[in-house]
């Protein structure tokens, strides 16, 4: 990747030299769409700023540019975007958040695998070119309807009933807050502070949950419990590669199976987890996590509390540190004695991320020090399990 004037950081597409994104990136990653994706149809949508209007403009018409098909989606949360994506059959999508920051997705709403990273890139790199006749131009629709249709998948993602439950959310979105309580309030949940604290990134990647300040459970401890609430009721479930690694433990001990989709880190199941993990919309969206979570302690009866001794114990650490002499640095998964290490180059392949998991946090801060140790070497760790 040495050389390249543009990267994916954690999924966001980037500029080597740190700049921000020009409406003539956009354009470039919207040819990069639409030619990754010839005969199908990138969806595309946007946070409700100036930036997010103009950059997402200029990547649309390299969409059309390209000639492949354009599905506008208009203004959206990113969470709300990858369900239109998923749900709208789109083969690939682009999304401009409020800062302006723009994240190239998959089919299903997923996140492009490593080799779809290494290709988008690369036809980043290529030069525009214009369509050979005034015919080759892709069609432009506009989808925005249904962004209406998530109200519907919230209510399915809750499952059943709320009543008895007291429950508020916290967002600095209101659409986020505004849908999800009043999808909690037609289930019977008495919207009010006093129970259950939802708290959902404005972006609704993201949630935790909290009834007393000891009681708080971030977003993969969130993830867990949907998880084993799955796994005991006989199904399979598909998760991000960067996920706990607790869970495979978990899924085995209920005789199920848990598989993994590429987001920035390899998975070896990758094929069938996006088949599935298009399909479990409500494992990657903070507000269907949420309304989930609901229907379990309505189900389960008591608090947050019970809920959280059935999480599997696990501990993780992440830092980011200079890549040194480790040129070749890739993304990688390693499966220790310790417990599990991932890396991945970052800005631009100068610095290295780290994230380790283990059973306690102490082992967890080994990992990633072996990890520095090896990346400090100039060694180039490759994934093995």
């Amino acid at each position: 990747m040495g050389g390249r004037a543009f990267t994916m950081e954690k999924g966001e597409l980037c500029r080597a030299d740190g700049r921000p994104l020009s409406a003539e990136d956009a354009l470039r990653a919207g040819l990069a769409a639409g030619r990754m994706k010839r005969g199908g149809a990138v969806g595309a949508g946007r946070g409700d700023s100036p930036a997010a209007r103009a950059l997402l403009l200029a990547a649309e018409s390299g969409v059309l540019q390209s000639g492949s098909s354009l599905w506008g989606f208009g203004s959206c949360f990113e969470s709300q975007f990858l369900y239109c994506c998923g749900r709208s059959g789109a083969s690939g999508g682009i999304f401009v958040d409020f800062a302006g920051r723009l994240r190239p997705v998959s089919g299903g709403g997923l996140p492009l695998s490593l080799e779809e990273e290494e290709q988008f890139l690369r036809l980043m790199e290529e030069p525009a070119r214009l369509p050979a006749s005034g015919n080759g131009w892709g069609a432009c629709v506009s989808m925005g309807s249904l962004r209406e249709m998530y109200r519907v998948e919230l209510f399915k993602a809750a499952e059943t009933g709320l009543s008895g439950l007291t429950a508020c959310v916290k967002c600095a979105n209101p659409l986020i807050r505004r849908l999800m309580e009043e999808a909690m309030a037609e289930l019977g949940c008495r919207v009010r502070e006093g129970g259950v604290v939802l708290q959902i990134s404005a972006d609704g990647r993201d949630i935790s949950a909290y009834q007393e300040v000891q009681d708080y459970i971030f977003t993969d401890r969130v993830l867990c419990l949907v998880c084993l609430d799955l796994f005991r009721r006989g199904q399979d479930a598909a998760v991000p590669a960067s996920a706990p690694r607790a869970l495979d433990g978990a899924a085995a001990a209920w005789g199920r199976r848990l598989f993994r989709y590429e987001d920035g880190f390899p998975s070896p199941t990758d094929r069938k987890a996006r088949a599935l993990g298009a399909r479990q919309l409500f494992l990657r969206d903070g507000p269907m996590l949420g309304m989930r979570l609901l229907s379990i302690l309505r189900r389960n009866g008591g608090g947050l509390a019970g809920l959280q001794k059935d999480i599997p114990v696990f501990a993780q650490v992440s830092r980011t540190i200079p890549a040194g002499k480790a040129a070749a640095l890739r993304a990688a998964v390693l499966s220790l004695p310790l417990g599990e290490l991932r890396v991945r180059p970052v800005r631009g392949g100068r610095f290295a991320f780290l994230a380790a998991e283990s059973g306690s946090m102490e082992a967890a801060e080994e990992l990633c020090r072996l990890g520095e140790e090896k990346i400090a070497a100039g060694e180039a760790p490759d994934s093995h399990t």
